[in-house]
Parts: C-alpha cells; sequence; structure tokens
C-alpha cells in the first residue's frame, strides 16, 4: 500500500494511481477487521442527505453559510 500512496500523492491528477489506491484500501479494510473498526471508531459517522432549494430572485441556501452578499451595488467591509 506504501507505493500506491506514494503514487496518488506524487501525481493527484491521475486517475489510475488514485484507482490503485483506493483497491489497497479497500483489500486492507477486507482482510483487517480491526483495523475497520478502528476507523469505524474514528470517522464521522454518515448524515443522511439533504435537501437544499433556493428559490426566487437573489434567494440563497445552504447547509452551512457564513457570509451571504446580494443586491445591486452591494459590498462588504472587513
Amino acid at each position: 500500500m506504501e507505493a500506491a500512496v506514494h503514487d496518488a500523492s506524487s501525481e493527484p491528477e491521475d486517475d489510475d494511481a488514485a484507482a490503485a489506491l483506493r483497491q489497497q484500501i479497500k483489500r486492507a479494510l477486507r482482510e483487517d477487521r480491526e483495523l475497520l473498526l478502528e476507523l469505524t471508531r474514528l470517522l464521522p459517522a454518515v448524515h443522511a442527505p439533504m435537501t437544499v432549494i433556493a428559490s426566487g430572485q437573489r434567494a440563497i441556501a445552504a447547509q452551512t453559510i457564513t457570509t451571504a452578499v446580494t443586491g445591486d451595488n452591494a459590498t462588504t467591509q472587513p
């Protein structure tokens, strides 16, 4: 797996290297139940899918949003 990690990290645009790494990870998780359980404990649970709909002129919608600016000639201050 070390070689697959090296290949994928040294060429992040290489889809084949990424696929090879995914295969190595799947194999490792299939063969090492302790690793699978440890990762399950460490990684956050996947949340149910969420649908966010923005409707109307200049509408904004997001699951999480920190800043939203709309309007004609809108400006922001730091």
